[in-house]
């Protein structure tokens, strides 16, 4: 897992291509099921945030191309 911060790129949005690529992989959630015990409840409530950040984004960006 790498990310290479391009020339003249912030290290911000570096960081957040490599939190994508973590997601993408799913290293957080193997982590945590080895880590302790995790109920089904925690794996919905992921899911619904997931979504629900998605939405708004979507939104936000329906919004922005209609200015």
């Amino acid at each position: 897992m790498a990310v290479i911060v391009k020339a003249g790129e912030h290290i911000d949005s570096a960081l957040k291509r490599l939190h994508r690529e973590v997601m993408r992989e799913g290293i957080m959630a193997k982590f945590r099921e080895k880590m302790y015990f995790v109920s089904k409840s925690f794996y919905k409530r992921e899911k619904r945030r997931e979504w629900k950040k998605m939405k708004r984004r979507a939104r936000a960006a329906r919004r922005c191309a209609r200015k």
